[in-house]
């Protein structure tokens, strides 16, 4: 999950006007061929799906994850699929779907077109004479070049066919900019990967989000 720290964003959206424009890059892929019983594999609105952890997340859990979950979950039941129960009751059968989910933010010191913070330094020499005696002045003031970080996020989900395990629908989205991470930047980045479901558009396209500041 690299520096992902969706419970603690330090980005504050609310108190200035305007939005952020998230300009999302996004690859997905679907695959809704005909199984081998000739049943179609495209889920239906409503379609109950449960989330598969790899080991990595499983012996390393963490709330971002948790969080990260709860904002796809958001997410997918915009797109018609609902989250089964942790718990299922007795004799339940298990979701149709499940759903694989990762993230990745990559914390910069400064953005790639601009140069590392270094100190400058500006030497100002005066020269007043005042009768009888001379006076010098020197003046060394310090203007640091200040640089602000900046942020790579990326999200991954993929749908498998739990019946048949094969991954039917996968789909990435990543942008990149000076906020830090939060909670509504990360919901924005699952919408977009998520654009176009069930049926996205073919190739990598970019997706526009505009979120309030």
């Amino acid at each position: 999950m690299g520096g992902l720290s969706l419970l603690a964003g330090a980005l504050l959206l609310g108190g200035c006007a305007g939005a952020i424009r998230l300009e999302n890059e996004v690859r997905s892929y679907a695959d809704w061929s005909a199984g081998a019983a000739g049943e179609s594999t495209r889920p239906a609105p409503g379609d109950r799906y449960r989330f598969e952890r790899r080991p990595s997340q499983l012996q390393s859990p963490s709330l971002q994850q948790e969080a990260l979950e709860e904002l796809a979950r958001q997410a997918l039941e915009r797109v018609g699929l609902r989250a089964a129960p942790e718990a299922l009751p007795a004799g339940a059968a298990l979701p149709r779907w499940t759903v694989e989910l990762g993230a990745r933010s990559i914390r910069l010191p400064y953005a790639p077109w601009d140069e590392p913070a270094r100190p400058r330094f500006g030497v100002n020499i005066g020269i007043g004479h005042v009768f009888p005696h001379g006076s010098v002045g020197i003046g060394m003031p310090l203007f640091p070049h200040l640089t602000t970080p900046y942020y790579q996020r990326e999200v991954s989900l993929a749908l498998r066919d739990a019946r048949s395990a094969r991954v039917v629908y996968e789909t990435q989205a990543s942008h990149d900019g000076p906020w830090s991470d939060n909670p509504t930047l990360w919901a924005a980045l699952l919408d977009a990967a998520l654009q176009g479901f069930p049926q996205p558009p073919a190739g990598p396209r970019r997706v526009v989000i505009e979120v309030p500041r």
